[in-house]
């Protein structure tokens, strides 16, 4: 894995990038976080980390999940951490915490991705890269996982995108309702969390990109919740001035 790590005010913000793409994917992010302790990675056969070596077989979400523990590890990172993770990665977020819940000191999850909400025709392009070699994502086995998890009682938000507002053109998703199940999916996984759900209103599926300020916030008050052991404390005014609204 290629690995970047920002010293700072603990604890230790750990960015967990969507499928395919790389840790510099979050760089919006890291930029409107000064100060705080932030870590970035490409996973294998994404960005520019290698890929796994062959045989290469498909891998669920907690192989992901306990990669970043032996990163994490290799780093020296023995204090809990903040999960932060985009789509592909919020699976990844939420394995983590099932499997190393004394990691984790708080979460994030943007725009997750979930069991229920991926209902599609196919999986085929669930592929963690675009280099030959990169490691297909066992979606059936990861969803049994999810399915699974055990949410933890820490710190958390759930920040997803405004409705109807994910691909250019709407009119080609598989089914009208997939939309209707992924919000009400993102209600489901902030209600299991007992974690506010907020919605960027003017934002696609690419929060990191689309959003960033309003991710940051989100970020900086599970940081400080976490840090200071006091309740998340989130101000509506600030989440509507950024184009949030915790009424979704």
């Amino acid at each position: 894995m290629t690995i970047s790590v920002r010293p700072g005010a603990p604890p230790l913000i750990v960015l967990i990038a969507a499928l395919g793409n790389a840790g510099d994917s979050w760089k919006p992010i890291v930029d409107r976080l000064p100060g705080a302790a932030v870590l970035t990675y490409d996973r294998p056969g994404c960005g520019d980390a290698p890929a796994r070596p062959a045989p290469n077989p498909a891998l669920p979400y907690s192989a992901f999940a306990d990669e970043l523990a032996e990163l994490l590890d290799q780093q020296g990172v023995h204090d809990p951490v903040v999960v932060v993770g985009h789509s592909i990665g919020a699976s990844i977020a939420r394995s983590f915490a099932d499997r190393h819940p004394d990691r984790v000191a708080g979460a994030v999850f943007l725009d997750a991705s979930l069991p229920q909400a991926l209902t599609w025709p196919e999986t085929d392009f669930m592929v963690d890269g675009d280099e030959p070699g990169a490691t297909a994502i066992d979606v059936i086995t990861g969803h049994v996982e999810l399915l699974q998890a055990t949410p933890l009682p820490v710190p958390t938000v759930v920040l997803t995108r405004k409705r109807r507002w994910w691909i250019p053109d709407y009119a080609h998703i598989p089914h009208p309702a997939i939309d209707d199940l992924w919000h009400v999916s993102q209600q489901q996984l902030a209600t299991q969390w007992q974690a506010p759900l907020i919605a960027a209103t003017q934002a696609g599926h690419h929060l990191p990109i689309d959003a960033p300020d309003l991710v940051a916030y989100a970020i900086t008050a599970v940081a400080q919740a976490a840090r200071t052991a006091t309740p998340l404390a989130l101000d509506p005014t600030r989440i509507a001035n950024l184009n949030g609204t915790t009424n979704p």
